[in-house]
């Protein structure tokens, strides 16, 4: 659509998509949308964003058990040379959401001009931040369920309250010991209970066969945050550079402290990086629909769908825990 009385010759939609396209490629959207939730933040800023380029669904290889083959020996005694299996898949859904940027055809012709278009295209997009932001945010907690299960697998679904039965990436951890997160329950108030429960769920976190390092983020609600860094203060350390507010983060044994309201009251997430990631595909990666601006036929606007597809998800589940009932 060609702008008309002596305004200068834009065809708006080529202009509208090639500002949101500038705009995404910067990299803009994805630093506002991750910097809004200290989780989305923590994961991106820990690298383990994995950018991946399809697949009928996201596969992630688990070690179940060692290889059973192990032999003290003397001399020229016969080793245990026995195959094994032990490594399993587990594999993680594709989840999709979308967003969509919508200028209509008032907002188009009240702003001529190349200058005033590009800026209400920034308002528009800054509108599209603040749903994706917001609701991706709450599925980092989730357990997936919403939507007829079309949400993200989060921290409910990745750390579950329930950890003796049940099927999590298409492992029944009921059988598998190996599949089943850290979790005490009913953990009261805070300024008796919390450290020492957390001292545990940390502990037991660490004693994992094949893990990675040592939980490195706690998660949690702002009531419980405040809680264990009262009680933390006299030993704490605060990281300068962290992922926190201001730049600053205070520590448990290593292990950043961060809240976030979406965060469940009275819960808190005992993570270790190495051993937890966010799933992106590369196509749509909070990125534009390949066709730009489009003219609905039924509809004086044009419009842009912002499309993520993505989960999160563990490759040793058992390095993750959770404490829930703080008070």
């Amino acid at each position: 659509m060609a702008a008309g009385d002596g305004a200068p010759s834009i065809t708006w939609g080529s202009l509208l998509s090639a500002t949101l396209m500038k705009y995404l490629d910067a990299g803009t959207l994805l630093d506002q949308v991750h910097n809004r939730s200290p989780l989305w933040k923590w994961l991106r800023e820990k690298k383990r964003l994995r950018v991946l380029t399809g697949g009928e669904r996201i596969s992630v290889p688990v070690m179940y058990e060692d290889s059973g083959n192990f032999k003290r020996y003397s001399g020229t005694e016969q080793l245990n040379v026995a195959g094994y299996e032990g490594v399993t898949r587990a594999f993680f859904p594709w989840q999709q959401a979308a967003t969509a940027v919508v200028m209509s055809g008032l907002d188009q012709r009240s702003n001529r001009g190349e200058s005033q278009i590009r800026e209400i295209a920034k308002d528009k997009v800054f509108q599209a931040e603040s749903a994706l932001a917001d609701n991706l945010a709450s599925d980092a907690y989730s357990d997936g369920t919403a939507t007829s299960n079309k949400q993200v697998d989060g921290l409910e679904a990745i750390a579950a309250t329930t950890n003796t039965s049940g099927t999590y990436a298409s492992i029944n951890f009921g059988n598998n010991t190996k599949w089943r997160n850290q979790v005490i329950t009913s953990v009261g108030n805070a300024a008796a209970n919390l450290l020492p429960n957390l001292r545990t769920v940390y502990n037991d976190c660490t004693e994992v066969a094949g893990v990675q390092g040592a939980p490195d983020g706690i998660f949690t609600e702002q009531s419980s945050a405040e809680a264990l860094e009262s009680i933390v203060q006299p030993a704490i350390r605060y990281t300068p550079g962290g992922t926190g507010e201001l730049g600053i983060a205070p520590v448990y044994r290593g292990a950043e402290i961060h809240w976030e309201a979406k965060c469940t009251s009275g819960m808190m997430y005992v993570l270790n990086s190495n051993h937890l990631f966010h799933f992106v595909h590369r196509d749509a990666n909070l990125s534009m629909n390949p066709e730009g601006f489009q003219r609905p036929i039924n509809q004086d606007a044009l419009v842009a769908q912002i499309l993520y597809q993505g989960n999160m998800g563990t490759d040793l589940r058992s390095a993750l825990g959770k404490l829930t009932g703080i008070s």
